[in-house]
């Protein structure tokens, strides 16, 4: 599997790649359930799970190296 890089468009969006393709994006919104906190929402294109959430800025790229290997509709 191709491993994944990011290039960051503002900051409060990313775009994931893999092998030079765009695949995906990054987005960082405010939690308003919890004032002064931030959520980054982490989408695949064609991807039948939907967008993940995830609550801690480091985990970003694990969390989409997983759903990219284990994306279901890409080989």
């Amino acid at each position: 599997m191709d491993r994944l890089a990011f290039k960051r468009l503002t900051p409060h969006e990313s775009r994931i790649y893999a092998g030079g393709d765009h695949v995906g994006d990054v987005y960082r919104h405010r939690d308003i359930l919890a004032p002064g906190r931030v959520y980054y929402v982490v989408h695949f294109y064609e991807d039948p799970r939907g967008p993940r959430r995830v609550h801690d800025r480091r985990r970003i790229r694990d969390v989409a190296q997983i759903l990219y290997e284990s994306h279901p509709l890409w080989p």
